[in-house]
């Protein structure tokens, strides 16, 4: 197994690149053939079976520079590693002085001569020990900064550092200072390169368990808790994970007798009769005719979380090609062009401007919204409705709400409140129940995320 190409592959994981086992395997192939010498051949060769996407390639290039050309120390890089512990093989086997214990021996080994070129093999022989203990100690396991402590004594009890530090003292105690300080000079470029090879580590693996706690600490965390430097880290992990739930629901092919060919099928099905096709088969493409109109209440309560479920939509684009999006202080206003016309953000950034302004009126936002969709709705629509139920007192607009839930396939209330809020103070959260299918809490990342990911599953 090529621990090399697997580590690479591990980079790329954490980086947010989706390898299946399939694409591993082909990436063997392509690394037996190509090798390891040309480093343009074989980025060239490994992208073409692990880069999908154009964004996929620009982040293959940075990960493959990163992983294969990024200096360890001051000469070693990552595609020669092989190569030079393989010449230290050689060298140990040529040198009878190497290898014959930790102390004395070692220092007289290392000592290649007084010129400049002894300086960097002992230099380069020093980084390839301290990668091959890195190797059998697991280095390539270490998820967080914290455990650079617990890995360098690994690393150094691997070296037998302890034997090291007891050889010095006693040439210390028997009075060789030169042989001592020789030691001690190699024992110094073991433990700074022992330091780079776990930062370098730490960098390929790219702190992904510490990203995925932060990730997850922000899913759960209610976004009224949150600071304003978390608040900024929601838009990409909201297209994370709107992206993993258009993965799973995206739109799927199904058997038909007649239709389009589905020629992977066919060939694959036919290939014991040398590819001619005996055996035909067809597919179809199940359409998803669900129209969902979105309603967002932007006042200052809850506009925070309209915002992140009107990126959600956006982000679902493919698995919910129908989709209409409203929002309302007071009148309902539908914003769709403004997601069509700009980048979603900055739709957003625009929406909130023009449309942020005043208190919830429930009563005229119901309404309104209800005179324009009227003639839109049917049995295959699906309403998605966020806000807290709070109108200040004013008019409810259960009439229409009732006259949507009448009329709609689904219509659901997100309420970001916690559920011990409800109907509390001005919450007409109770009466909006009656006519709605379903009311739930989606005070976190997480719930909204389960919440969109059970809709998708129902309108399959």
């Amino acid at each position: 197994m090529d621990e090399t190409l697997l580590q690479f592959i591990r980079h790329l994981r954490n980086n947010g690149l989706a390898i299946s086992t399939a694409e591993t395997l082909d990436a063997m192939r392509v690394v037996a053939t190509l090798g390891y010498s040309d480093p343009d051949l074989l980025r060239d060769g490994l992208a073409s079976c692990l880069a999908k996407t154009v964004e996929d390639h620009s982040h293959f290039a940075a990960c493959f520079e990163r992983f294969f050309r990024a200096p360890i120390g001051e000469s070693i890089t990552d595609n020669n590693t092989k190569d030079e512990a393989e010449n230290t093989d050689l060298d140990d086997t040529n040198n009878p002085n190497e290898g014959d214990g930790a102390g004395g021996g070692e220092g007289a080994g290392n000592g290649q001569g007084s010129g400049g070129s002894g300086s960097i093999g002992q230099r380069d022989n020093t980084l390839s020990e301290v990668i091959r203990a890195a190797a059998e100690i697991g280095l390539e396991n270490i998820k967080f900064r914290t455990q650079r402590g617990v890995y360098r004594r690994k690393i150094l009890n691997a070296l037998n550092d302890e034997q090291k530090v007891s050889d010095i003292q006693q040439l210390q105690d028997a009075g060789e200072i030169e042989q001592a300080l020789i030691l001690g000079q190699l024992r110094d470029r073991q433990i700074a390169a022992v330091k780079d090879v776990i930062d370098r580590q730490l960098l390929l693996n790219n702190d992904a368990a510490g990203k995925q706690l932060r990730d997850d600490t922000i899913k759960d965390t209610s976004l009224s808790a949150m600071e304003h430097y978390h608040r900024e880290r929601l838009p990409p992990l909201i297209r994370k994970l709107a992206k993993k739930l258009a993965s799973r629901h995206r739109q799927r092919h199904k058997r038909a007798r007649r239709g389009k060919l589905d020629l992977g099928k066919t060939l694959r099905r036919n290939i014991a009769y040398g590819g001619i096709p005996f055996h035909r088969f067809w597919k179809t493409t199940r359409k998803d005719k669900s129209d969902i109109f979105v309603l967002c209440d932007i006042s200052g309560s809850v506009s925070a979380w309209s915002r992140v479920l009107l990126l959600f939509v956006q982000a679902l684009s493919d698995v919910l090609p129908n989709t209409r999006s409203f929002v309302f202080c007071g009148q309902s206003i539908e914003v769709s062009d403004l997601f069509k016309q700009y980048p979603a953000d900055e739709a957003m950034a625009i929406i909130q401007q023009r449309h942020g302004l005043g208190g919830s009126d429930y009563g005229l936002a119901l309404n309104s919204f209800w005179n324009q969709i009227e003639d839109k709705l049917n049995r295959r629509s699906c309403v998605i409705i966020l806000g807290d139920g709070r109108g200040n007192g004013g008019d409810t607009g259960i009439d229409a709400l009732r006259s949507i839930y009448h009329r709609a396939r689904l219509v659901l209330w997100f309420n970001p409140e916690s559920h011990y809020s409800w109907n509390t103070g001005d919450s007409e959260i109770r009466r909006y129940q009656s006519a709605s299918h379903y009311v739930a809490e989606c005070g976190s990342l997480r719930k909204l995320e389960r919440l969109l990911d059970q809709l998708l599953s129902l309108l399959r």
